[in-house]
């Protein structure tokens, strides 16, 4: 059995993003994790970033994950890793990754295991291995340095590729995101969406 699933958006700005992005469905946050020294004292995050890294430390718990979240700098070696880990993690609960794409989602083959616990010890294993903080962390820095909203991204795109009136805004589009309803001025409105969808849905 093939299962492929997509981690949970890890900001609210995602969120709203992937929420208007049919087939792509947002779980809930990873509760925190209790696998290292929850005691440990929180570094001043200051960054663009800062409260991404504050809800990462919080929820992850453990001191390998925190090692690579302290100095609010993901390098490309320390993402290498916890992929290596996830990998580690799927394959000794049962479970091969067989793709991990460049947006977050990832497809396994699972076998003969249900859905629901393939589903759970996937879970285990984003959180085991950090990836269910640092994977959003590592996409976003590097696509989005400055932390921009992602529906503010996503009206820009709309304007600047001529789908939308130049007066549109951002509340607007939080208006006429959840049924769709935007105002496209012409056929290809639609299609521009979709485009811009992919380039700014960070992790949705």
């Amino acid at each position: 059995m093939r299962i492929t699933t997509r981690p949970a958006a890890g900001a609210a700005a995602v969120a709203v993003a992937a929420l208007v992005l049919a087939g792509c469905a947002s779980g809930p946050a990873p509760e925190p994790s209790t696998g290292g020294s929850g005691d440990a004292a929180m570094p001043a995050f200051q960054g663009n970033f800062a409260a991404e890294y504050q809800e990462a430390w919080e929820k992850s718990g453990t001191d390998s994950v925190r090692g690579i979240l302290e100095d609010e700098q993901i390098t490309d070696q320390e993402w290498s890793q916890v992929l290596k880990t996830l990998e580690t993690c799927l394959e000794d609960n049962g479970v091969s990754l067989t793709e991990y794409r460049a947006d977050g989602s990832y497809e396994v083959n699972a076998g003969d295991m249900s859905g629901d616990v393939a589903n759970d010890r996937m879970g285990a294993c984003e959180q085991e291995s950090g990836e269910a903080w640092i994977g959003y962390l590592y996409r976003s820095q590097t696509s989005n340095p400055e932390n921009i909203p992602a529906t503010q991204l996503l009206t820009d795109c709309l304007i600047r590729n001529g789908a939308v009136p130049p007066s549109y805004t951002e509340e607007q589009y939080l208006v006429d995101a959840p049924d769709l309803a935007f105002p496209f001025v012409d056929e290809q409105g639609f299609a521009t969406f979709e485009s811009c969808n992919a380039d700014f849905s960070f992790d949705g």
